[in-house]
C-alpha cells in the first residue's frame, strides 16, 4: 500500500508541474550574443528619424503592432520565415516601414528577427538606426566577409541588423549569383524561429527585388498615400505577379 500510495503522490506532483507549465506565460527570449556586435543606439536619433515601434506609448506603434500581426500570421499560414519589403519609387517610405516593422516583431516574446539591408544600391538602414558600419551582405556576397563578422545588435532585444555593406555596381548580377544562392540559404535555415526582413531596392527603378523575392517566402508593397500614382503601382503589381506577394502597406496617410 506504502509503493501505491507513493506512486500516486508522484503521479500528482508530475501532474501539478505540467498545469504549471501549461498555464504559465510564455518566456522571454533573451539572446546572449558573443560573435554579433553589440552597438549603442541614441533614442533621439531614433525618434527624430521616426523609429515609432522602439517607443511603446506612441501612438503609431499600436498600428505597428496591427501589422505585425497580420504579417506573422500571413507567414504562418503558408509556413515561411522571409519577407522582402519594397516599394514602386524611391521616398515612399519602405525602409522605415521595414525598421519599425522588425522592431516590433522582435518586441514579441518568442521571436527574434534579423533585417537585411539588401538595397546595395542606397543603403539607409544603418543611417535611420545612427549606426556606423564598414562592412555588410556586398562583402559576404563578395566573399571579403563571414555572415557573422557582419551581423549587429543596435542595444535591442532579439534584433539583429546585416548593413548592405558597400555599394556595388552590377548588383543585379552579384544578387543572382550562385554565391548569393548559397549565402541566402544559410540566412535562411540558420536559425528557423527568426524571422528575416529584407529591404530592397524599388520595383521600378531596380530589377534587385525580382531577384531577391525569389529567395524569399513573401513580399510586402509600400505605397505613398496621395503620391504614388496609379500607373506605377499598376506596373509594379505587374512586375511582381509572378512573386509571392501577400499585400501592401499605404503609408503617410493624413488622418
Amino acid at each position: 500500500m506504502d509503493k501505491i500510495k507513493k506512486a500516486l503522490e508522484k503521479a500528482e506532483k508530475i501532474e501539478d508541474q505540467v498545469k504549471s507549465t501549461i498555464s504559465s506565460k510564455p518566456k522571454e527570449l533573451k539572446p546572449v550574443y558573443t560573435k554579433t556586435r553589440v552597438v549603442p543606439i541614441d533614442e533621439d536619433v531614433l525618434l527624430k528619424n521616426k523609429i515609432y515601434s522602439y517607443f511603446p506609448d506612441n501612438p503609431l506603434t499600436e498600428q505597428l503592432r496591427i501589422l505585425r500581426t497580420k504579417i506573422i500570421n500571413q507567414l504562418e499560414k503558408i509556413n515561411g520565415n522571409t519577407i522582402l519589403i519594397t516599394s514602386a519609387r524611391p521616398g515612399e517610405g519602405k525602409t522605415l516601414i521595414a525598421i519599425n516593422l522588425a522592431i516590433s516583431i522582435a518586441q514579441k516574446y518568442d521571436r527574434t528577427v534579423l533585417l537585411v539591408d539588401a538595397n546595395l544600391k542606397n543603403p539607409m538602414v544603418h543611417n535611420y538606426l545612427g549606426i556606423q558600419v564598414d562592412k555588410g551582405l556586398s562583402d559576404v556576397l563578395l566573399g571579403e566577409a563571414d555572415i557573422h563578422e557582419v551581423l549587429i545588435n543596435p542595444s535591442i532585444p532579439r534584433f539583429i541588423i546585416m548593413p548592405a555593406g558597400k555599394k556595388v555596381i552590377g548588383s543585379t548580377e552579384l544578387l543572382n549569383s550562385p554565391s548569393a544562392e548559397i549565402v541566402f540559404h544559410e540566412i535562411k535555415t540558420r536559425y528557423p524561429e527568426r524571422l528575416i526582413i529584407f529591404d530592397s531596392p524599388p520595383v521600378l527603378t531596380s530589377a534587385d527585388p525580382l531577384v531577391l523575392a525569389d529567395y524569399t517566402d513573401a513580399v510586402l508593397m509600400v505605397i505613398e498615400a496621395e503620391k504614388t500614382p496609379a500607373e506605377d503601382i499598376e506596373e509594379a503589381v505587374k512586375l511582381l505577379q509572378e512573386k509571392p506577394l501577400i499585400g501592401t502597406v499605404l503609408n503617410k496617410v493624413r488622418e
